[in-house]
């Protein structure tokens, strides 16, 4: 039951983030709470001990508030991580995975699949970078980039014309800044890094100010919510936590 409690919550979740970029809060006062009593319930009927309500609150807590902190997790995948810590320390049903979960909190299980499976997308996105590039079009066309820089930007963002950006779709990958030593010229510059709080508005605001500088389209990172990762990250989680399988499948610990 908590299992699939934590599922819907996090389904629910992940459309909404899809839609708006937003999580209500009422999501969580709603779920907290019941995800509280599920725990209590399952520590009183001796389902899962309190050492492991502990440790998987206490894992949860930790990576939530750092990876917040940091500016890699919005709000809401801080609270929908800390959430499942706390509703779901252990898988309620006997499952076989290739690698035992149990040894673990399963948010730890649901972290490391959710990185796992989000790598699919810079794949993705360097797939259709190849397309356009075959075609003949240049992506880089207009701004100055190190071969190391425009080898991130191929894994990690589009060439999109300037109307686009602005929505909900995309993250800017690269800003505007004036350069001193060039009569005070505004020049493109890259932005590697967006925090998942970050104002975005300022961010495309800058850009607009000088469409002038991006007459053939402007570099933007396509954006999929981390909630969507967690619910499929949790939905295969008792089959057993995917860093563990594939470095152990590189190294021959199982066949």
């Amino acid at each position: 039951m908590p299992f699939v409690f934590v599922l819907i919550i996090l389904g629910y979740a992940s459309v909404l983030d899809l839609k708006t970029r937003r999580v209500d809060n009422r999501v969580w006062i709603f779920a907290y709470p019941i995800g509280c009593a599920m725990t209590l319930a399952s520590v009183a009927f001796n389902f899962v001990g309190a050492s492991a309500v502990l440790v998987s609150l206490a894992a949860s807590l930790f990576l939530g508030s750092v990876l917040f902190c940091s500016g890699f997790y919005g709000s809401a995948d801080a609270k929908a991580l800390i959430f499942i810590g706390l509703t779901l320390p252990a898988i309620p049903f006997t499952f076989s995975p290739p690698l035992e979960v149990s040894a673990m909190p399963i948010v730890l299980a649901v972290f490391c699949n959710s990185a796992i499976l989000s790598l699919i997308w810079p794949i993705a996105i360097f797939v259709l970078n190849l397309k356009d590039l075959a075609k003949g079009k240049n992506m880089f066309e207009g701004i100055q980039l190190t071969l190391r820089q425009k080898a991130w930007l191929l894994f990690t963002a589009r060439r999109i014309p300037l109307t686009k950006l602005g929505g909900l779709e995309y993250f800017p990958a690269e800003t505007v800044v004036i350069q001193e030593d060039s009569d005070g010229k505004p020049a493109r510059k890259l932005l590697r890094f967006v925090k998942a709080e970050a104002n975005l508005k300022k961010h495309f605001d800058t850009l607009k100010e000088h469409r002038e500088l991006y007459p053939n389209g402007v570099l933007a990172s396509p954006t999929i919510p981390t909630m969507i990762f967690f619910t499929l990250a949790l939905a295969i989680a008792p089959f057993g936590n995917l860093i563990f399988l594939v470095v152990s499948v590189l190294f021959g610990v199982i066949g």
